[in-house]
């Protein structure tokens, strides 16, 4: 038998705090990537953890449930690529999980970017 469980929600809608790591709130770019490589589009990445992020993807509607994420540490490097699963969608917002935690210290080089702090 199905049970529906009822996911509270913040006041802009988002689901309310359920996730293992703290995130950090950011504004920077980066790349989703559909798995087979068909199609990809700039996105904006607005809090990440090494256990997922908050993106916003614009009006891509009919975005999969599995994709690539592509970032990059610092301008002149190439993107790194993390595997992500959608967990929830709000409007041009999706919350996703990393299918394998984000190194650490990829982290604090991403947040150390003052350029791309928030």
């Amino acid at each position: 038998m199905t049970q529906l469980v009822s996911v509270p929600t913040q006041a802009d809608s988002a689901p309310a705090e359920l996730r293992r790591s703290t995130r950090v709130r950011l504004q920077t770019s980066g790349r989703v990537v559909l798995m087979d490589y068909s199609e990809a589009r700039s996105i904006l990445v607005q809090d990440l953890s090494v256990h997922g992020a908050c993106l916003k993807v614009g009006d891509w509607a009919d975005l999969p449930n599995r994709f690539h994420l592509l970032l990059r540490r610092t301008p002149s490097e190439p993107h790194f690529q993390v595997d992500c699963t959608v967990r929830w969608r709000v409007g041009p917002a999706v919350g996703v999980e990393f299918d394998r935690a984000m190194a650490g210290y990829i982290l604090a080089e991403l947040i150390r970017q003052p350029a791309f702090r928030h």
